[in-house]
């Protein structure tokens, strides 16, 4: 279930070797993706937000990360198909991606 690819460390060096392609990607903290995401144009720009704290301070909690250069049009189709797989497996979506109702 988890996106193919080496798992690399969430640390700003390696963030800023990420491609600066559309793609899909996965943060993890102690082995447990906590966030599954997507970028239409920059994984690299994406991951960059997250471990800045934009994006909050859950996915910037990450200690890896994975990710996958794919379309941007089939970024969006390969993350809704990630979620869905995570959630039937865990009853759940990862934590960095619940949203309060």
């Amino acid at each position: 279930m988890p996106i193919a690819g080496y798992s690399h460390a969430f640390t700003k060096e390696n963030v800023d070797l990420a491609p600066a392609s559309p793609g899909v990607y996965e943060l993890v903290q102690k082995e447990a993706v906590i966030y599954i995401g997507k970028s239409g144009t920059s994984i690299r720009s994406r991951l960059q937000r997250h471990l800045n704290g934009d994006e909050g301070s859950c996915t910037k909690a990450a200690d890896h990360y994975r990710r996958e250069v794919t379309t941007a049009a089939r970024a969006d189709t390969y993350e809704a198909e990630l979620l869905a797989k995570y959630r039937a497996a865990n009853g759940k979506l990862p934590r960095c991606n619940e949203r309060l109702p």
